[in-house]
């Protein structure tokens, strides 16, 4: 009885007291824990360094954006845009290693986690078994087996601390189990956040691209030339005034001849077409906040991204009005449709319809490009299709009149 005693109190010592190899494991869990804390400290005060560089230029393009607009000031800003968003990219893969190093972390203190539970699982086990094989012996043999009553009152009294013990320990696993749950928890909510930031990289990409070609596009369309530039900005003035005079009197001339192109269109009973699949989404909307050149005049328009020679089609029956080419559109055609509606599709590669003649909804009327430094490309952020919808000569937002993206 003595000996089972003893086996069973070793049992709860050793829930309470690691041995000499389970300490030597848990220092070297520790140590790698310690590492990776290290690790961690030193990417969050990285990401705190480029937080106030990105403030700094910030403020740069704040200055910038309230200076008269001139070529070098305007292409400054662009520079300045491109570095904040250089910053931004490696901020956010700063904030993915971050993210990285902590779940991997958290997988160390799961493991460790969960061997110290099976280690106390198997040892309950034993005192479990301890405590059963004790307790088969009932009481009276007991007391009949002990030389004095104070030692049968003393085993009571032993027995009933190695169940406490047991109590205790069996609390500690339920303790334990629920901490390795919450951790648990805590990896699938950081694997989200990696998730989330992935995204937000690749849209940061594609806007330090976008403004990249806008630099490029603005060199090439001004030949480097302030003159060159300064003329451009007089073009975009007088170019809204003329397109919107010429679309009124086309329209007033051909309202009949339109009407019987796009019935549909002219009860005002359907929604125009995506002139191409926007399968890459949008990269700048109707007075886009973000837009490149908004220092110069606001985005009146939809940019679907798209490669290079698309086929662009009719977003409803309609008259081209023209085909033309300019500083800000570069290649671009405008079709008059029932209703006060007009469309415009910018930075073609090459057209297909004629001005002058007729086009049916869905209808090819030219390929599209955008490519900066490419001919025709105009002050384009890269291959897409500008699209704009007009409402009685003034730019309006196309989403309106169009379905959703599927």
């Amino acid at each position: 009885m003595k000996l089972r005693r003893f086996i069973a109190g070793l049992n709860i010592l050793a829930l309470l007291v690691p041995s000499l190899a389970i300490a030597q494991e848990e220092g070297s869990i520790k140590q790698e824990i310690d590492a990776l804390n290290s690790q961690v400290k030193q990417k969050e005060q990285r990401i705190n360094e480029i937080n106030g560089v990105i403030g700094k230029y910030r403020k740069r393009i704040e200055e910038q954006d309230a200076a008269q607009s001139s070529l070098q000031n305007q292409v400054a800003l662009l520079e300045n845009r491109i570095l904040e968003k250089e910053l931004a990219i490696e901020r956010t893969r700063s904030q993915i290693d971050l993210a990285t190093l902590e779940l991997q972390r958290l997988k160390v203190q799961i493991t460790a986690e969960e061997q110290r539970l099976q280690r106390r699982r198997d040892s309950l086990a034993g005192v479990i078994a301890e405590m059963q094989d004790a307790q088969s012996v009932g009481l009276l043999e007991s007391f009949v087996a002990r030389q004095s009553l104070s030692e049968f009152f003393t085993r009571m009294d032993e027995l009933s601390r190695v169940e406490g013990d047991l109590t205790n320990a069996t609390e500690a696993v339920r303790e334990l189990k629920a901490g390795l749950e919450s951790k648990q928890k805590e990896t699938e909510q950081y694997r989200a956040s990696l998730q989330s930031q992935q995204t937000e990289l690749q849209k940061e990409q594609e806007q330090l691209e976008n403004d990249q070609g806008a630099k490029l596009s603005l060199l090439t369309e001004t030949q480097e030339q302030e003159t060159e530039f300064q003329r451009m900005l007089f073009e975009l003035r007088q170019q809204k005034q003329e397109e919107a005079n010429d679309a009124a009197r086309l329209e007033d001339q051909l309202k009949d001849k339109l009407d019987s192109i796009d019935k549909a269109l002219a009860r005002g009973d359907i929604l125009l077409n995506w002139p191409i699949k926007a399968t890459r989404g949008i990269s700048a909307r109707f007075h886009d906040p973000g837009y490149p050149f908004r220092k110069l005049f606001e985005h009146p328009g939809t940019d679907i991204p798209t490669s290079v020679n698309t086929p662009v089609r009719a977003a409803a029956g309609g008259y081209v009005a023209f085909n033309r080419t300019g500083k800000q559109y570069g290649n671009y055609i405008m079709v008059i449709h029932p209703g006060g509606i007009s469309t415009v599709y910018a930075h073609l590669k090459s057209f297909v319809a004629k001005a002058d003649t007729y086009v049916e909804r869905g209808d090819v009327i030219g390929y599209s490009g955008g490519r900066p430094g490419d001919q025709g490309a105009g002050l384009s952020t890269g291959p897409h299709l500008h699209f704009e919808v007009r409402q009685n000569g003034i730019p309006v937002d196309a989403e309106q009149f169009l379905p959703d993206i599927d």
